[in-house]
C-alpha cells in the first residue's frame, strides 16, 4: 500500500491492450462498444461499455444571494423524480462551455456573465465520457424563452440556498452523480 500526504498521482502507462474493438449498437447520443482485451495480468478478457461521443455538461448556478438553482424531472431508468443541477449534452460541435450556456438558458431561463470550470468527472467505469462541470455566476434572464417538451416537459426549477443543496447531496435527496460532485466542488470553491 502506498501512502500520500498531499496530491494523488494519476500518471502512468495504460496496462490494458485492446485486441479488437467493435460497436454493437449506436444512436445519436451514445454507442455500446465491445472490446476484446488483454488485462493488466496478460489474461484475455472482454470489456463492454457505453461511449458518449459528445461532451456532457453540468452547471452549478449561483446568484448574488447565495442561492443555487436545481431542476426536478422524472428519470425513466430510475423510476423516480430527480433533483439535479442543469445538465445536458453538447450538440452540433458545441464546446463544453457553449453547451453549458445553452443548457442554463434552456432549463432555468438564465444566462451568466461569469463562468468557471469545476473540472471534469466520470460517472462509472462502464461509461466512457468526460462530464464537464461549471460554476455560473452574474445571472440575468436569458434573452430567448425556451419551451420544454418531450422528456423535459415535466421539469420544475427550484431556487435554494447552496448549503441546503449540499445537505441534500449529502443525505441522498440528490442522487444524480454529477450534481453531487458539482455541488460539493462549488461549495468548496465558494467556501460554503
Amino acid at each position: 500500500m502506498e501512502t500520500y500526504s498531499s496530491t494523488l498521482p494519476l500518471n502512468g502507462a495504460n496496462p490494458w491492450t485492446t485486441i479488437e474493438s467493435r460497436v454493437i449498437w449506436e444512436s445519436d447520443r451514445l454507442r455500446l462498444r465491445d472490446d476484446r482485451v488483454l488485462q493488466p495480468d496478460g489474461a484475455p478478457g472482454q470489456y463492454t461499455f457505453v461511449e458518449i461521443p459528445n461532451a456532457v455538461v453540468a452547471v452549478v448556478v449561483m446568484d448574488d444571494d447565495g442561492f443555487t438553482y436545481l431542476v426536478r424531472q422524472w428519470r425513466y431508468p430510475w423510476g423516480c423524480n430527480s433533483w439535479e443541477i442543469p445538465a445536458g449534452h453538447a450538440e452540433g460541435g458545441e464546446s463544453p462551455l457553449d453547451a453549458a450556456r445553452r443548457e442554463l438558458a434552456e432549463e432555468v431561463g438564465l444566462q451568466a456573465r461569469e463562468w468557471e470550470t469545476l473540472g471534469i468527472g466520470h460517472s462509472s467505469a462502464v461509461v466512457a465520457a468526460d462530464y464537464h462541470l461549471f460554476l455560473a455566476r452574474g445571472l440575468d434572464r436569458a434573452a430567448d424563452a425556451f419551451h420544454r417538451d418531450g422528456a423535459e416537459e415535466d421539469m420544475r426549477v427550484a431556487r435554494v440556498p447552496l448549503a441546503v443543496a449540499v445537505d441534500a447531496a449529502m443525505d441522498s435527496t440528490i442522487t444524480h452523480a454529477f450534481s453531487v460532485v458539482g455541488l460539493l466542488r462549488a461549495a468548496r470553491r465558494l467556501k460554503v
